[in-house]
């Protein structure tokens, strides 16, 4: 009867809020359908937005939304003889600057090296090595881009007033995950009483057919219910620590955390970048390729071919592909780390399990809306029996 009690109370009490994150949860799987279905370009709002934060946090990303559909590096260049002569270029222009990262990608036709110093990033023709000027100003992406998506992600985590309504949602997670539990041993106690007497269908029809399609979306979509409840409720906890982070440290990531690299070993640095990137895409181009020095790793990052171009970022040292959180690498404000965050963010949408994973996140997101409303019916039509009865409480014990 306490689970009864407890399973009946705390799903008045949270019907609304879960309701409501099921419809805005739902929305925004609805948009990333559209998005993937329509083979929305590069630049599509929703489509930045799909992949917002996954290159890193702004001092570690490279890729920005220009390089999807920027042009390949020449087939069959060599690339480390041009990082060479943009290398001596850049040292003749600017003779004892600090190179922060040395790059090479395609201006239109014509290859082209990048180079960073304290002043400022800077252009050389990377076969002839003639200086180009300053580079122009890169576009400022550090900022959620506005889109319907955005719209949507914003009411669903409650930001939308503030990053106190965070705390909504960790307690509306936990008491989801209170109702499934619940929930799972009234039905296994119940379960347990008709196998018994010789009824072992786990999915029977009395009580109504209300009460039948509770009872089973429950059952078949509790396990899946859990994983969006409590990585959904992780989520809200890191967000909230995360905006802690800034407050108390502004402007973090507007620091350049990159060390000083040694000219001479640049060319070798560029070597292994490209010997890894062929072991893991071989006889694949590549869009840009930049090195730097980055929290104690000599690294050489990769943007790939594609529509939706990926980067990829090495040991030069090793050939390991390195993730989005290493030892070494400057503080983010997530207990984990960047990396971690992005895999519970995948993990909450479903994508983290392929396309059949955001599908059972999609009807996840349906199932919790049928058994909110329906549980507040099926409550409804008890506390009406009961009143007319002359008990007219509307929480009861029993």
């Amino acid at each position: 009867m306490q689970m009864r009690n407890i399973h009946r109370i705390l799903s008045i009490l949270v019907t609304v809020f879960t309701v409501y994150l099921g419809v805005t949860g739902t929305l925004i799987e609805m948009i990333d359908f559209r998005t993937l279905a329509t083979h929305a370009p590069a630049i599509d709002p929703d489509r930045m937005a799909m992949r917002e934060d996954f290159a890193g946090p702004p001092s570690f990303r490279v890729l920005g939304v220009a390089d999807h559909n920027a042009p390949l590096l020449p087939h069959g260049a060599d690339l480390p003889s041009m990082v060479q002569t943009v290398t001596h270029a850049a040292r003749h222009q600017f003779v004892s600057a600090p190179f922060k990262f040395v790059e090479l990608r395609m201006d239109g036709a014509r290859p082209v090296g990048h180079v960073r110093i304290e002043q400022g990033e800077f252009r050389f023709d990377a076969q002839s090595g003639a200086f180009l000027g300053k580079a122009p100003e890169p576009r400022n992406e550090d900022m959620p881009p506005k889109s319907w998506r955005n719209n949507f992600k914003h009411l669903h985590r409650m930001t939308t007033f503030g990053n106190w309504a965070l705390w909504i949602n960790i307690m509306v997670s936990v008491a989801l995950a209170v109702l499934i539990v619940t929930g799972v041993v009234i039905y296994w106690r119940v379960y347990a009483v008709r196998r018994r007497i010789k009824r072992s269908n786990p999915f029977w029809t009395a009580g109504g057919t209300l009460r039948h399609l509770h009872r089973s979306i429950s059952i078949a979509a509790g396990l899946f219910i859990t994983v969006v409840s409590l990585s959904g409720a992780w989520l809200a906890v890191e967000s909230l620590m995360f905006s802690l982070y800034l407050e108390h440290t502004p402007g973090v990531f507007a620091v350049d955390p990159s060390a000083p690299l040694d000219d001479h070993a640049l060319p070798s640095m560029a070597r292994a970048t490209l010997a890894a990137y062929q072991r893991v895409a071989p006889g694949q181009g590549l869009r840009v390729i930049r090195l730097r020095h980055f929290g104690g790793w000599r690294q050489g990052v990769v943007i790939t071919p594609g529509d939706e171009a990926r980067q990829l970022v090495f040991d030069t040292a090793t050939g390991r592909a390195l993730r989005l959180t290493e030892a070494g690498y400057p503080e983010t404000g997530f207990p984990f780390g960047w990396q971690a965050h992005q895999w519970a963010k995948s993990v909450h949408r479903g994508d983290f399990f392929g396309v059949t994973g955001r599908f059972t996140s999609f009807l996840s997101g349906l199932a919790m809306i049928y058994l909110s409303v329906s549980g507040v019916a099926m409550y409804w039509t008890m506390w009406q029996k009961r009143r007319a009865s002359g008990r007219p409480a509307f929480f009861w014990k029993g």
